[in-house]
């Protein structure tokens, strides 16, 4: 089973599905990320985009993911490029990978690109329903990442309401480990990027749904044969 992870930034892919990634590909099945915005124009700790590339190829290769495909769309101005070149864009890399379960942002995140990758999502993901070639998508979902999903304020929209946890007790580690991978992305207390409030946030999570750590998704749809 293949999984594709659409994200905007190098590092959200971590953020949002970094654990549970690794434990899909321990058990057999392969996450394809996809990433937007692959450059670093407008970060504000950033490296120079050949070292930011080594850190997403490190972090990525070490979770089990296969190397990620990379679009050229302006970082932190995804609001400035047609909806419907996004669309396109994402659709290609469904007909490309076919894959059965499509991961990517909450629409309410407080980053505008985020917003403008997961309203492009949701228009991508009824390709399958347009076209009979399409692999059938069996499922969609949001992810939450920390400093934008939790940062973002109500009037952004109907919040981040997970429904799906993901038990990675084993697998936060690594998550970490990846993270660290990304210079300057990692932060000090009490910033939601430190460590400690990722590891207390998964706990919280786990909390919610009977595990030690969880990573928590809100599925928007899902269809079964």
């Amino acid at each position: 089973m293949l999984n594709l992870i659409i994200v905007a930034h190098p590092d959200d892919e971590v953020l949002g599905f970094g654990a549970t990634g690794a434990k899909l590909v321990e058990s057999g099945e392969l996450v394809q990320p996809v990433i937007l915005c692959g450059g670093v124009d407008a970060r504000a700790h950033k490296p120079s985009n050949s070292a930011l590339n080594e850190d997403m190829l490190q972090a990525n290769r070490m979770l089990g993911f296969s190397d990620p495909v990379l679009g050229g769309f302006p970082n932190i101005r995804m609001n400035t490029v047609d909806h419907i070149e996004i669309v396109q864009f994402i659709e290609k890399q469904i007909i490309k990978f076919g894959p059965a379960r499509i991961f990517t942002h909450h629409p309410s995140d407080l980053n505008d690109d985020h917003v403008q990758i997961s309203k492009a999502c949701a228009a991508a993901a009824r390709l399958f329903q347009r076209r009979s070639d399409v692999t059938r998508l069996e499922s969609l979902h949001y992810m939450e990442i920390l400093s934008a999903t939790d940062w973002g304020f109500p009037l952004s929209g109907a919040g981040f309401s997970p429904n799906t946890y993901i038990d990675v007790t084993n697998y936060f580690d690594v998550k970490i480990s990846a993270l660290s991978c990304y210079r300057g992305v990692m932060r000090d207390m009490p910033h939601p990027r430190s460590e400690n409030v990722m590891r207390g946030h998964a706990a919280y999570r786990g909390g919610q749904s009977g595990f030690m750590y969880a990573e928590s998704f809100q599925t928007v749809f899902q269809s079964k044969l």
